[in-house]
């Protein structure tokens, strides 16, 4: 383990570029299952290859599939390196009052988004959510595409879909040492917006696996 002075210091460092520029708003893996158990069956039910008769697992199987996708919206942004800007075509949305409007051109909102104001949304597939366009579109587009999956299949199962704010901020987000100079540990704080996960913050400063962290929906 790290002393102590030396743990304070790394994870400080961290906090102030996560308070810069937030988190993808990452699901949290506990709702996958074991080795993704779930996202496989929530495929196989959307597809009709499994057939599961109770209502609520049908749909929360299929809500684990959603969730997946929209993983893998973000994590192919943040490796696109396009986390820290907006796309043309972005479904915004305000943080303060929840309004959502398209994003027609980016020199004119990047700037909001730099000061936080707003966040790109990110896609929960389904017949009725509303579809990013123009640039943002492709990368939703290109997410369906690797996964083979087509919207028709959620309008088939009934499935509406919506977006996700597709950016956490966690502007009180504080570190302090605590333990023993035997045991040294860093106490964590913040607090986090309805649906969004402490796991994706504690991956941040941990940097390890989100599955090796027990889960808790702040």
């Amino acid at each position: 383990p790290l002393p102590a002075d030396e743990a304070v210091a790394r994870a400080t460092a961290i906090t102030t570029a996560l308070q810069r520029t937030g988190l993808p708003n990452y699901f949290g893996p506990q709702r996958f299952g074991h080795d993704g158990a779930n996202v496989a069956r929530g495929l196989a039910v959307l597809q009709r290859r499994q057939y599961v008769k109770d209502r609520w697992l049908r749909r929360f199987l299929i809500s684990a599939y959603q969730s997946h996708l929209c993983n893998e919206y973000l994590a192919r942004r943040l490796d696109d390196g396009h986390f820290e800007h907006l796309l043309t075509g972005d479904v915004a949305k305000k943080y303060a009052t929840g309004g959502i409007f398209d994003v027609e051109d980016v020199a004119v909102e990047q700037p909001r988004y730099a000061a936080r104001e707003i966040s790109f949304t990110a896609p929960i597939f389904g017949a009725k959510m509303r579809p990013a366009h123009a640039e943002a579109g492709a990368l939703e587009a290109a997410v369906l595409d690797a996964a083979a999956v087509d919207v028709d299949l959620f309008a088939r199962a009934k499935i509406d879909g919506t977006r996700r704010m597709g950016r956490i901020l966690v502007d009180d987000l504080a570190i302090h040492p605590a333990g023993t100079a035997d045991a040294p540990k860093l106490d964590v704080s913040f607090s986090l917006p309805k649906g969004a996960f402490a796991t994706t913050v504690m991956r941040e400063l941990m940097k390890v696996d989100l599955a090796d962290i027990p889960e808790e929906d702040e």
